[in-house]
């Protein structure tokens, strides 16, 4: 690698994405070696190994030396779940969406908030002014209530981060969040009404996974929901609760059948991802299979 070409930001991820290869053969490397792999300045090695230490992508050992970090393990695991996730949920937003003609969506925790990994415009089309809608905060969201009401990590980020009012609708007062997750918790879907954009609504339903070491308390690892216009949702929601919560039962057991079949390494990564989404990563990109079409976020 040459130290002295593109410009450098990009020189700098170059560097660190050569430090990183150099593990692929040796497990513990020192700057000197890493420098001569590499072909840089042990300075500039150092440095590098130094910053990847910081975020957990390596570890230091007391030699000195250093050696790929746990960090590295989540990440890989997070974007194996991921994936699996959406391969078995595409089929079956598919349906959903069929059935109610609204844009239905697939989200996951990120913190305190709800990312939307998937999402099927629904008959009437859904827009919005941004695609910052990809990320929503939990609390005022249906999908971020169906995860917390049987998360307790995203539970705990919700509530250390606060209740933030984003519409006179919007549930602050704690006593009434829980009160929500309790209703959740009874009939097994919820509805948010107009509690992050007024004129705006949606219904969800939990998506699970068993606990660690398949104990018998079940994690809620994504949610299904349906979003539109109030004046579309709000009538209709006998219709469309039954089926959100059953499209969130039949891709929970999905991922049940997929655990048994595969074993319990295959999916290892759920539950350490599900007991660490308080603090785990805070972006994503992702890409729509082809033949579906990419719709801007809708909120809920």
């Amino acid at each position: 690698m040459a130290e002295n070409r593109g410009d450098p930001a990009s020189r700098s991820v170059s560097i660190a994405v050569a430090v990183l290869e150099c593990f692929l053969t040796t497990e513990e490397l020192g700057a000197s070696e890493v420098a001569r792999r590499i072909g840089v300045a042990k300075s500039t090695a150092h440095r590098a190994l130094v910053a990847l230490a910081q975020g957990g992508l390596l570890d230091r050992v007391p030699s000195g030396r250093y050696r790929l970090g746990l960090r590295l393990y989540d990440y890989g695991q997070l974007a194996i779940d991921r994936l699996l996730l959406r391969e078995l949920a595409l089929p079956i937003l598919a349906q959903l969406r069929d059935q109610v003609g609204e844009t239905v969506q697939l989200g996951i925790p990120a913190g305190h908030e709800v990312l939307y990994v998937d999402r099927l415009e629904g008959n009437h089309g859904l827009r919005f002014h941004s695609d910052s809608y990809r990320r929503v905060a939990a609390h005022s969201s249906s999908s971020g209530k169906a995860i917390a009401a049987f998360n307790p990590a995203v539970h705990e980020a919700i509530v250390r981060c606060g209740l933030t009012r984003y519409t006179p609708h919007t549930v602050v007062h704690p006593a009434r969040f829980e009160a929500q997750l309790e209703l959740l918790r009874r009939q097994g879907f919820v509805l948010s009404t107009e509690e992050t954009e007024v004129g705006l609504s949606s219904v969800a339903a939990p998506v699970f996974v068993p606990g660690a070491d398949n104990g018998p308390d079940r994690v809620a690892v994504a949610a299904i929901s349906v979003a539109g216009p109030t004046q579309r949702i709000a009538p209709r929601l006998n219709h469309m609760a039954p089926r959100v919560k059953e499209a969130a039962d039949l891709l929970t057991a999905h991922l049940q059948r997929r655990r048994e079949t595969s074993g319990m390494s295959a999916t290892r990564g759920e539950v350490t991802y599900l007991h660490q989404v308080a603090d785990g990563p805070r972006s994503s990109r992702f890409t729509r299979p082809a033949g579906e079409a990419s719709t801007p976020s809708a909120r809920g």
